[in-house]
């Protein structure tokens, strides 16, 4: 870490649209618009393909996986400049634009090796259809779209490594609107003619050797085409790849214009109109072009749409859920109305005890969390972004115990432990999307943690309340997002035969056993979003506290670093609890599944670490402690008085 000894600028200040100060805000409701369109529609491509099972085929796998990419690719750089664009000051740290630039290229090399996969897909599907299947297998997809990650995630890594080594001590204006290669370059004190030479040569691997791939691609497709007898057969044949070649043409068009230009022709100005094509554009165009231009998807998309509205109107006109189910028994394949829970029912008369002991702490829990919550809301001295997230993570908790908690009380004294398919559904979004939440809350107190030990001067003009609320709504918006698709993933499974579920309450693993159909591919995507929502926030947490570490053990004296880490003690704990849990359910081998186990595990991360999370914030925190102290001889004054 020397380069970051001889680096002096501590921020950039993006000068992108400086210039039309007048047009920011236009500029800010157009961007936003066009931002909004192309997370739908690339929603809508992903849900459709995942929902369809006509579209559950290698060529539709790889769009599906596109179109996820160009959601992340974009999110790292358009709602950034949409906040820059509304305010005064529009910098970026030092460690957020290596940041931003490291997963921009990651994303933005991985789409690059995924379109010459698709292009390989269309070789294979034109030029030996009977072998498509055997050769477009499952293991063969999923390795080329890891292959197409791991190649990016290098390659991000080694520019990022080579252009952040450079010393920055001059200016720090940066005359774009994100982190990309060259403006960033230009900031540097002096440059090695090396690290340039293997940035061009990267960045020409990246986007040469794809490229020379599909057009290898598409002249064996082409010669295949031609030998084709009927004029229909070939005009459907070139339909299949048209898509193709027009995202591939835009998107290494674009791409060679800016990176494999000699450096002399640089243009801000030029630089900044293209990037606009590829960054907010072009990931508007591609599902546009893929779902207008085939017909297959179309027609599912209709046949979606038609599956869609029916339950809708059926809705609108009060029926009961047992009504919709018959009335729509042609479009869903499930038998099953109702759910049994087994939960407990093998402990019999242990059963009034387990009640009394849950009840118990269902009532702490609630306690708790309203009290550190009052007490965040009365006592001045805790109004920071530190305990105004703390207050959020408390509400969350509260609601996430309520999901289940109640529930699991009432079937503990009754001897039908139903739930509806309906009821199982809500159960599981709600159980999820808090759960969701709050992995991405824990990851944001983290990263205020790091702001507050690491930069302390400048910490409530970083963890601003505009930043605060930003943060929490992404947090939300996130978790309750990835709740949805899951949800969505396993309600759409048929479930035919048996209906107990071998669990207290409505969790992932235990409904997928019921259904009667192949949940592998579905069960993989499943996987995939646990990953995604424990391991990246985890991550993100293990990174700040080693740049926290980092600058305690900077710190002179030994009470400053103790008092340095008492204030991360609390985090760090219900960090390991929270995580240690959530990763032995969700992010273990199937075979290793016992659901003995598995509600033991269960039991302590919903209802045992919720209770411990406010007595850790509690008990081992000095400032609330003294803040409860007040509030209590406020209460107790203006009783007496």
């Amino acid at each position: 870490m020397e380069w970051l000894n001889e680096t002096v600028v501590t921020e950039f200040v993006f000068l992108g649209f400086s210039s039309l100060a007048g047009l920011q805000r236009l500029l800010f409701a157009v961007f936003l618009l066009v931002y909004v369109f192309t997370l739908g529609t690339n929603a809508l491509i992903i849900s459709t393909i995942v929902l369809d099972r006509a579209l559950h085929t290698p060529m539709y796998f790889f769009l599906s996986v596109l179109s996820c990419s160009e959601t992340c690719y974009t999110f790292v750089i358009v709602p950034k400049m949409l906040l820059d664009l509304l305010a005064q000051k529009k910098a970026i740290t030092f460690l957020g634009c290596a940041t931003q630039m490291f997963t921009f290229l990651f994303l933005g090399c991985s789409h690059s090796f995924l379109l010459a996969a698709m292009g390989y897909d269309r070789y294979v599907a034109i030029c030996n259809p009977l072998r498509y299947t055997v050769l477009m297998g499952r293991g063969v997809c999923l390795g080329l779209v890891a292959a197409a990650c791991a190649c990016g995630f290098a390659v991000a890594q080694i520019i990022t490594s080579l252009v952040f080594h450079l010393p920055f001590r001059s200016s720090n204006q940066l005359h774009h609107f994100f982190c990309d290669i060259s403006p960033v370059l230009k900031l540097a004190s002096h440059h090695s003619h090396i690290s340039q030479i293997v940035i061009f040569m990267l960045c020409a691997l990246v986007l040469v050797v794809p490229l020379l791939l599909i057009l290898v691609s598409y002249v064996h497709i082409i010669s295949a085409i031609l030998q084709f007898p009927s004029t229909l057969g070939r005009y459907k044949a070139f339909s299949t790849c048209a898509s193709h070649l027009i995202v591939v043409i835009v998107h290494y068009g674009c791409a060679s214009f800016i990176y494999l230009r000699p450096k002399s022709n640089y243009s801000s100005s030029q630089d900044i109109l293209i990037s606009v094509s590829y960054t907010i554009l072009t990931p508007l165009f591609n599902p546009m072009i893929y779902s207008l231009r085939n017909k297959e998807f179309k027609s599912a998309l209709q046949r979606l749409v038609q599956r869609t509205i029916p339950l809708l109107r059926l809705q609108r006109m009060n029926l009961t859920h047992k009504e919709v189910i018959q009335m729509q028994s042609f479009n869903r394949t499930t038998a099953v109305g109702q759910f049994i829970l087994v939960g407990f029912s093998s402990l019999g008369k242990l059963q009034l005890l387990l009640f009394a002991i849950f009840l118990l702490l269902y009532l702490t829990i609630l306690m708790a969390n309203a009290t550190i919550m009052t007490v965040i809301r009365i006592s001045r001295t805790l109004h920071t972004p530190m305990y105004g997230f703390l207050f959020i993570l408390s509400f969350s908790e509260s609601c996430y115990t309520f999901v289940i908690i109640p529930q699991l009380l009432v079937h503990l004294l009754s001897a039908t432990k139903t739930i509806s398919f309906v009821a199982c559904a809500a159960q599981l979004f709600f159980f999820l999307g808090f759960a969701c939440t709050n992995c991405f809350l824990i990851a944001v107190m983290g990263y205020d943690r790091y702001v507050a030990i690491c930069h302390p001067l400048r910490y409530m003009l970083i963890m601003n309340k505009r930043l605060g609320l930003g943060l929490v709504s992404l947090s939300g918006a996130t978790g309750f997002l990835i709740a949805f698709v899951a949800t969505n993933l396993i309600c759409d499974m048929p479930f035919c035969g048996p209906n107990r579920v071998n669990h207290y309450f409505c969790d992932m693993a235990p409904v997928i056993k019921l259904a009667c159909t192949d949940t592998h591919v579905k069960e993989l995507a499943l996987f995939s979003l646990s990953i995604l929502v424990i391991m990246v926030p985890f991550l993100l947490i293990i990174i700040s506290y080693g740049f926290i570490v980092n600058t305690i053990l900077k710190i002179p004296s030994a009470e400053g670093k103790r008092k340095a880490f008492a204030t991360c003690v609390s985090h760090l704990t219900v960090v390991f609890v929270h995580y240690g849990c959530a990763s032995i359910i969700y992010l273990r081998p199937k075979s290793k599944s016992a659901s003995d186990k598995d509600q033991l595990v269960a039991v302590t991360y919903t209802v045992v670490t919720p209770l411990l999370n406010p007595l850790v914030y509690s008990l081992r925190n000095q400032e609330v402690k003294t803040a409860l102290r007040r509030v209590m001889g406020m209460s107790l004054a203006s009783k007496i008085s």
